[in-house]
Order: C-alpha cells, then sequence, then structure tokens
C-alpha cells in the first residue's frame, strides 16, 4: 500500500543531526581523559587527587552539555536545571580537597553537604521532563509508584552507604541527618527516574532509560564512596569514581538523544497512560529490594530494621499498586463499553451509513442506516466488490474515485461527492451520495471508508424542478434553457449527423390576443405546440422560445430541414377554431444549420438572422442562413454604431431635389433630404440609416440637425417675388414622441425662415395616430404657419377619405400612382380623379417621381399644380442648385422641359 512521502530534511535539520553527531564525538573525547585520571588513581593512591579532578572534569562537561544542548530541546528549563545538579556535587568534593579532613567521616559529611541540594534540584529536573498532563492524570497509581520506587531505593542506597550491618549508632546526630539525607536523596532521585521511565511516552523511552541508567550509576557510585571511605576501602573508593564518572557521561548523552514531544503539536500522543515498562517496572523494584534483603543473612549479617520495614513496604505497595492498576483498568474498560456503545448508537441511529471496503474494494462491513436505505438487500451486500453492485453507469465514476489496487494512492478528485445507485429489496435502485475517505494508512481502520447518504427522495424533487426549470408551462415543450442544454449537448457531440435549427416567429399574435382574448391566444399556443410535435420526427426536438417564437432541431440534411421547414409553416397557417370564431396566423421560419465550430449563442444569431430573412422575403416563407445575412448583420451592427456622434463629426448633409409649378414652368419649392456620407462605407441610403436612427433611439437628435440645416439653406437661397418653400420628411417615430413642435419653433428661430416657406411632409399613419398629441402638434404647427403635407398618397393605406379627414394644406402623390399614367387607362382616370378632388377641396398637388416627358405631359393635362422627379432634376446639393437658379434667371425650368 502506497504510503504517504516521508518529511523532507531540511538544510537545517541536516546540521542539527550533524551537530549531534559531532557533540557525541565531543562528549566521547571528554570522557577519555577522565576515564584516564581514574585509572591513575587506581594504580597509585597517592594520586587520588587526580581521580578526585577526573570526576570533577565529568561533573563539570556533563553540566555544560545539559546546558547547551538542552537548550535547544522543547523542555529546555528541564533540562538547564538538571545542569544545575552536577555543580553542586563538584562543589562537595572541590570543598574537600581543600579542607582534606583527617576523620573520614568529617570527609563523608562534607562532600554530602552540597550534595544533597544537588539531589533535589535534579528531582525537580527529572520529574518535569514529562508532560504534566502525564503525571496529574497518573493520579492515585503514580503516588504508588513513587513511594514503591522509594522504598525501593532506600532499601538498596542504605546498605550502600551504612553497609549491611547498618551501624548508626557510633555517629553524631549531625552526621546521622546528613547521610540519612543522602540516602533520601539518592533514594528519591532514583525513584523519580523510576516513574519517568514508567510514565514517558514510547518516543522517548531510550532518552527515560538511559537518564534511568546514569542516575542509577552515579547514585551507586556516591553510596559506595560513602560505605568506602567510612570502611577505609580503597578499592570502593576507586571503582566509586568509575560508576560517578560514567553516571554523569549517561546523563549528558540522555539530553543528546532526547528527540523531544511528538512533533504534531508537541504534545504527548497518550497522555497520563503507563506504557508496558511502565507496568513491569513496579514488580521490578519489589523483587530488588526483596532480593537484596535475602542476600544480607547469606552475607553473614542480621537485616536492619528499615531493611526489614523497607521490604515489607515494597510488598504491600506493590499489591496495591496492583489493586489500583486493575480499578483503573476496569474503569477504563467500563469507559471503553459506554464510550463503545456511545458510538454504536450514533452510528445506528445516524441517516448516514458507513460502508468499509477492503483493499479489493469488497463490502465488508455497513451501518444498519444502509439497511434502512436499502432493506434487506444490505445484507447481502456483504463480500461483494461495490463495482458489482451498484449501477452500470455509475461505475465510471467510482472506478476514478476509488484506488484499484492495494498499492495505489487515492486518485485526486476522491474528496468530491460521488452519486451512486444501488438497488433495494424490490429491484428499485436507490440514490446515494457517497463520500470517500481512505483510511488505509490508519492502523485501527486500515481500509477504505464510504459515507453515504440516502439522496433518492431529493434526486426526485431536483428531477422534479429541472423539469419545471426546462420545460414550458404553456405547452409542455422544452423552453428556452431546455432547448439550449439540448443544442449545447448536440454541439458537443463529435459523432453527430447533419442537422438545423428551425426557428418559427409567429406573426398576427399581438391583433389575435387583442380580438380573442389572452386565454384563446394560450390555447392556440398550446394547439400550435401539439401540431409542431405531430409534425417532426421523433429524433427531432421542439421547444418554445417565449413569445411567439418556437425552435426546432431538426436532424438530417439541407433538404429534411426546409421540407419541414415547410410543413410547420403550412400546421401553422391552418386557421385554429376557437369560441370567439376562426383564428388565422402566420409565421416566417429561419433554418440555420449545425456547424463545427459553432457556439450556442452564435447558432441562434445565425437563426435570428434567417427569420429576419423570411420577414422580409413576406408572410409565410421560409429563409435559410447563409453568410450573406451575416455580412448584412454585421454592416447593421457597424451602422448602428457608427450612428452615434455622426452629426458631431459632420458626416450627414443634405441634398435638395427641386419640386416645379407645371403652370409656371418655375422652381417654387425644394425637398430637403437627409444624406449620410460613412468615412469607409461611403455614401448611405437615408432609407438604411434612418430605420436605424429610429431603433437606436437617436432619430430626435438626426431630426433636429436636419430641421436645422433645412431652414439655414433657404433661409440662405436668393429672395424674390414668391420665396422657395422647402418641405422635409418626418418620420413616424419623431412626430409620436410630443417634441416635433418644439424642434420646429427651435429651427425657425434659429434660421429666421418664415413658417410659410417651411413644409413638413407626413405620412397619414402619422396624422391620423390614436395619440391625441400628435395631432394637436400637427394643428399647432398648421396654426404657426407650418404648411402640412400628406406623403405617400396612393401607397399603403392611404384612402381618398384622407382628403376630407385629415388637416393637410397639400397632398403628395406617391410614384407608384403616377408611373402608368401615359399608358394605362384606369391609372389615368384614378390620377385625374385624385387630382381634382384635391383642387375642389383647394389642395396642392404635388407629383412624386416624374421621370418621363410623357408623365409630365398628362399631369399638365390633369391640371396638376405642382411636379418632382428626375425629369426635372435628381437631388443635388445647395450649390448645384444655386447655379441651376442663376441659370434659369430664377425663375425659368430647364428648356427641354418647358418644351413638353
Amino acid at each position: 500500500m502506497t504510503r504517504p512521502p516521508a518529511r523532507l530534511v531540511t538544510l537545517g535539520e541536516h546540521a542539527e543531526v550533524a551537530g549531534v553527531d559531532f557533540r557525541r564525538w565531543w562528549l566521547l573525547a571528554a570522557v577519555v581523559p577522565v576515564l584516564v585520571a581514574c585509572a591513575v588513581a587506581v594504580g597509585d593512591p597517592a594520586l587520588s587527587l587526580v581521580g578526585d579532578l577526573g570526576v570533577v572534569a565529568a561533573g563539570l562537561t556533563a553540566s555544560a552539555v545539559l546546558w547547551v544542548v538542552g537548550g535547544r530541546r522543547p523542555q529546555r528549563r528541564s533540562w538547564r536545571l538538571l545542569a544545575a545538579a552536577p555543580l553542586l556535587p563538584v562543589l562537595g568534593t572541590l570543598l574537600s580537597s581543600v579542607v582534606d579532613p583527617a576523620d573520614p567521616l568529617q570527609l563523608v559529611v562534607l562532600r554530602w553537604v552540597p550534595t544533597v541540594p544537588g539531589y533535589l534540584i535534579a528531582i525537580v529536573a527529572i520529574l518535569s521532563l514529562v508532560d504534566r498532563k502525564r503525571l496529574r492524570n497518573g493520579g492515585l497509581r503514580l503516588v504508588v509508584e513513587l513511594a514503591l520506587f522509594s522504598a525501593a531505593s532506600v532499601v538498596v542506597v542504605q546498605l550502600l552507604v551504612v553497609g549491611p550491618a547498618g551501624s548508626w549508632s557510633h555517629l553524631a546526630v549531625a552526621e546521622q541527618l546528613v547521610l540519612a539525607a543522602a540516602v533520601v536523596s539518592t533514594s528519591a532521585t532514583m525513584a523519580a527516574a523510576l516513574t519517568v521511565l514508567g510514565v514517558i511516552e514510547g518516543r522517548r523511552q531510550r532518552m527515560a532509560l538511559v537518564l534511568l541508567a546514569g542516575a542509577v550509576l552515579l547514585t551507586s557510585g556516591r553510596g559506595l564512596a560513602t560505605r568506602a571511605l567510612l570502611g577505609d576501602w580503597m578499592v570502593g573508593v576507586d571503582l566509586s569514581r568509575f560508576l560517578v564518572a560514567g553516571g554523569l557521561g549517561l546523563l549528558a548523552a540522555a539530553v543528546l538523544i532526547d528527540p523531544g514531544f511528538d512533533p504534531d503539536g508537541g504534545v504527548p500522543a497518550a497522555k497520563g497512560r503507563t506504557t508496558e515498562l511502565g507496568q513491569l517496572l513496579p514488580h521490578v523494584a519489589m523483587a530488588i529490594a526483596i532480593v537484596v534483603l535475602g542476600a544480607v543473612p547469606m552475607a553473614g549479617h542480621v537485616p536492619t530494621a528499615v531493611n526489614f520495614v523497607g521490604a515489607v513496604v515494597c510488598v504491600v505497595l506493590t499489591a496495591v499498586h496492583r489493586w489500583v492498576t486493575s480499578r483503573d483498568a476496569r474503569r477504563m474498560a467500563g469507559r471503553l463499553r459506554r464510550s463503545e456503545a456511545y458510538f454504536r448508537s450514533l452510528v445506528r441511529s445516524s441517516g448516514d451509513a458507513v460502508v468499509i471496503l477492503d483493499d479489493k474494494l469488497q463490502i465488508t462491513w455497513a451501518s444498519p442506516a444502509l439497511d434502512r436505505a436499502l432493506g434487506p438487500a444490505a445484507a447481502r451486500l456483504l463480500g461483494r466488490r461495490l463495482l458489482d453492485a451498484v449501477h452500470p453507469e455509475d461505475v465510471a465514476a467510482l472506478t476514478g474515485a476509488l484506488p484499484a489496487s492495494p498499492c495505489e494512492a487515492m486518485p485526486e478528485d476522491a474528496h468530491h461527492l460521488l452519486l451512486l445507485r444501488l438497488q433495494d429489496d424490490e429491484g428499485v435502485w436507490r440514490y446515494l451520495e457517497a463520500g470517500v475517505s481512505d483510511l488505509r494508512d490508519d492502523p485501527d481502520v486500515g481500509a477504505v471508508v464510504l459515507h453515504c447518504r440516502d439522496m433518492t427522495e431529493r434526486h426526485a424533487r431536483e428531477q422534479a424542478l429541472q423539469s419545471v426549470a426546462y420545460t414550458d408551462p404553456m405547452t409542455g415543450l422544452p423552453n428556452r434553457a431546455g432547448i439550449l442544454q439540448t443544442l449545447q449537448a448536440e454541439l458537443a457531440d463529435a459523432d453527430r449527423g447533419p442537422s438545423s435549427l428551425l426557428m418559427i416567429a409567429l406573426d398576427g399574435l399581438a391583433e389575435a390576443r387583442e380580438s380573442a382574448g389572452r386565454e384563446t391566444v394560450t390555447a392556440v399556443m398550446a394547439e400550435i405546440g401539439r401540431r409542431l410535435r405531430s409534425t417532426v420526427r421523433g429524433e427531432d426536438t421542439v421547444a418554445r422560445m417565449g413569445g411567439g417564437a418556437f425552435a426546432v432541431l431538426a436532424h438530417g440534411g439541407d433538404g429534411d430541414a426546409d421540407r419541414l421547414a415547410a410543413r410547420c409553416l403550412s400546421v401553422v397557417e391552418q386557421p385554429f377554431v376557437t369560441p370567439a370564431g376562426l383564428l388565422e396566423l402566420t409565421a416566417g421560419v429561419g433554418v440555420a444549420p449545425l456547424e463545427a465550430g459553432l457556439g450556442v449563442d452564435e447558432l441562434l444569431a445565425h437563426a435570428d438572422l434567417a427569420v429576419r430573412a423570411s420577414h422580409t422575403n413576406g408572410a409565410g416563407s421560409a429563409a435559410r442562413y447563409c453568410p450573406s445575412l451575416g455580412e448584412a448583420a454585421a454592416r447593421q451592427e457597424r451602422l448602428r454604431a457608427d450612428l452615434q456622434g455622426a452629426c458631431a463629426r459632420d458626416e450627414l448633409f443634405l441634398l435638395v431635389q427641386p419640386i416645379v409649378s407645371i403652370a409656371e414652368e418655375r422652381i417654387t419649392g425644394l425637398e430637403a433630404q437627409l444624406h449620410w456620407r460613412h468615412p469607409e462605407l461611403g455614401e448611405i441610403p437615408p432609407a438604411e440609416f434612418l430605420s436605424l436612427a429610429e431603433r437606436t433611439g437617436l432619430i430626435g437628435e438626426v431630426v433636429r440637425w436636419a430641421l436645422e440645416e433645412a431652414t439655414s439653406v433657404a433661409a440662405g437661397l436668393p429672395g424674390g417675388e414668391q420665396p422657395l418653400r422647402i418641405g422635409f420628411k418626418v418620420p413616424a417615430r419623431h412626430a409620436a414622441t410630443g417634441t416635433l413642435v418644439a424642434d420646429v419653433e427651435h429651427a425657425l428661430n434659429r434660421s429666421g425662415l418664415a413658417p410659410e416657406r417651411l413644409v413638413l411632409q407626413v405620412s397619414a399613419s402619422t396624422v391620423m395616430a390614436a395619440d391625441d398629441r400628435t395631432g394637436m402638434d400637427i394643428t399647432s404647427l398648421r396654426l404657426m404657419g407650418v404648411h402640412v403635407a400628406l406623403d405617400g398618397f396612393g401607397s399603403g393605406n392611404s384612402t381618398l377619405a384622407h382628403l376630407t379627414q385629415l388637416p393637410i394644406d397639400i397632398v403628395r402623390l406617391d410614384r407608384t400612382m403616377i408611373a402608368r399614367i401615359d399608358r394605362d387607362p384606369q391609372s389615368r382616370a384614378l390620377c385625374e380623379s385624385v387630382i381634382g378632388i384635391a383642387k375642389a377641396l383647394s389642395i396642392d398637388v404635388v407629383a412624386e417621381g416624374v421621370e418621363t416627358p410623357a408623365q409630365l405631359a398628362a399631369l399638365a393635362g390633369f391640371g396638376c399644380d405642382f411636379a418632382q422627379g428626375f425629369l426635372i432634376s435628381r437631388p443635388v446639393p445647395l450649390g448645384r442648385l444655386t447655379a441651376m437658379l442663376a441659370d434659369g434667371a430664377g425663375s425659368l425650368l430647364p428648356g427641354f422641359v418647358s418644351r413638353v
């Protein structure tokens, strides 16, 4: 099984390891002179001072190592406190060497007086090496162990210090107190080291064992030295130097091998719990005390009361320790049982099921929550591979989230939630949301764990909500979001065949809603959806885009799509029988093929362009998208953007076309026509950019500029007995804004043109608008003196009744009305009738689009007042008009016209 990578060793850690190795060699180098000094003292008793100085050097070296190295450990206060302990025995040795008393007992007392505080310091330092929580959590068991270790140590140390006879009677009271303090302090030091070894965490046991060995050697050496000095046993003195030096060396070695607290936060892993070695040490201490007690009679001596009482106390404390340990074990077992029952109840009552998988991904255990989701089928899953139990469609996702083999690491995306299906007892697939945890490295688990939650009901609700979100409630068809999702999937499918998107835009829906009502139109929309659904093939998709638009995703070639578009038009145009009567609608269909590399937005844009092209072709037609439509749309978008600011950039200009009086053969008026010279696209026809201005809201700015420019042109023309009038065509959209009166007044005031010389050309729909404000504006303009001309009469929805109903001064005949008057009797009769009615109503008549002399002659015969067209003059710049007026002496028509 793959394990996490080992922690990288940094450069600082390399240096630390190298420093530790160097200090170990330095400590070994310091031990050699000490051993040599002790050996010299053994060889020559006269050089005992050299041996004592060697022990002093060992104490100073150990203190230096503990201070320097311990300062880099997490428990630096404890190690530096322990560093002070060897200095006091060194002080005692130096004092005894300087004073050199003759009485051995005085020499012993002199050495022990500063040494006893050193041992007390060492006891505090040793105990503080263990985390306080571990000591506090030890409770009564730790107190019993400390007492047992102390009693056993007293038995051993008392034997070393006083001897097997144990005679204290020949000593003075002060000396007895010093030696008793020595026995107690050394015993307490060994007891502290034994206690630390019993409770310290496992990773630091090697350090604690070395520390205990150092304490044992040190205390044994001190006790042996005391016993040898009191008994004048020089061999014991020599041996004690080696023991003391070895103990000091082991103290220094302990700090070098101390790994410190656990690196995960610096907190011990198992607080307050004894290790296996800690459970064994009390029995070992009791055994040592009994062995020592039994060795005294074997040596020919009678055990002292201290030895006997100490051994009895060790046995009693061992029994108490066993009882405390058993009690703690029972309590721990009870807590474990309660904890296990607690967590078992939590797992049993949890809504999330826990499933454990082995290395082969076989289900080895499942919590009771899985039974609630699957019923009896959950028990049959044990021993089966999870990949064999889930729904076949979920195998791929599970394979990517689970390790394929025991040695393979968990995939990177394994922590995401998975949706898998398992079959219940009735054969129904239940949806489960599973989170995967890789606990193969956990020694307590060693498996892959799945945390599963039953999501069947939630999945059903989500599917219902998704159905609502992607379904049109009126028709039951997919809505715009639904067809967009389908188109996105279709475009992403590399293996799809040819297909097209049909966009169907209904015409006449607003009128039908006004005449038949909203509920009737709703029923008609549902019927259209049913008709389209029955018209297309089974693999095609019909959707309602909103409003009066439907979409069809049709599979097949271009021919199939065109035939389907024709069928869709046919079913839409069939009459609808409603409670309000028959309802007829028309539509336009745009066909856009699905091409590789095309996005959904681009595809919809192509379909919209095709629909616009179908409306241009006429009602009930279909159009296929082609690149030229896209180029036209791009041109429109470019013009729409560039029209903003065209006035400020002086790109708009006026051309004027003369209007002549047929009877007088004179130029009596002008029509100002607005033009746009694009810096890159050249001349833009007015019909193209004025419709753009209306759609973009710029028509007001353009009309105001044109009015000011036209009135300025007319005011600057040469005057005469009958000054020329100038006309300007007002778009219907601008006339409905309510600013026309103010715009005209501002233009007249700015230019100084008389209102009688301005003619505003409006359409019949504008004058007859339902908005009362527009009619009031027309009336206000006439009251100001401005003439109003009915433009385009004879085309669209204009009728003879308009001549009597509308507030107009002039009627302008459309070019379609006079195009055939020279050769079509009906057109001739109609035109003559209109002119006669207008003259009877005292309305001037202007004929537009006069292009042939025959048309002009016929108009003259009908008594038409004015004419305008290419026969007379094309639209020309102002300078050209001025030259024309000068050539005709300001009054005559061009010669070829006058001869007609």
